[in-house]
């Protein structure tokens, strides 16, 4: 599965809500859900960051529709191409961990 990151400050809506997100960054990983890896973490837009608990972790296939890009350039562009590979690489591994600690 070939994941295409948005850039960060990319505003969506995720699918079965109203609600606006902006994306802030990549490979969220969170100890009540192990073994999970996101490929989002998000804040409420455009309200943005008030505390911890408003940060969301959502996944690509969750995103109903983008309402705006945040900024490219080139550096973006390799980056988000490492970034890929790199959130593969740590999504095969939190999933393996997850089988090894239930076995």
């Amino acid at each position: 599965m070939e994941i295409r990151l948005l850039p960060i400050g990319t505003v969506a809506v995720l699918k079965e809500s109203e609600a606006r997100v902006m994306i802030i960054g990549y490979g969220l990983m969170e100890p009540s859900h192990p073994g999970q890896v996101w490929d989002y973490s998000g804040l409420p837009f455009p309200g943005g960051y008030q505390d911890e608990n408003q940060i969301l972790a959502f996944d690509e296939e969750q995103i109903e529709y983008i309402l705006g890009m945040g900024y490219q350039d080139q550096e973006q562009l390799v980056f988000i191409y490492d970034m890929n590979q790199a959130l593969e690489l740590l999504k095969e591994t939190a999933k393996e961990k997850e089988i090894a600690s239930n076995e």
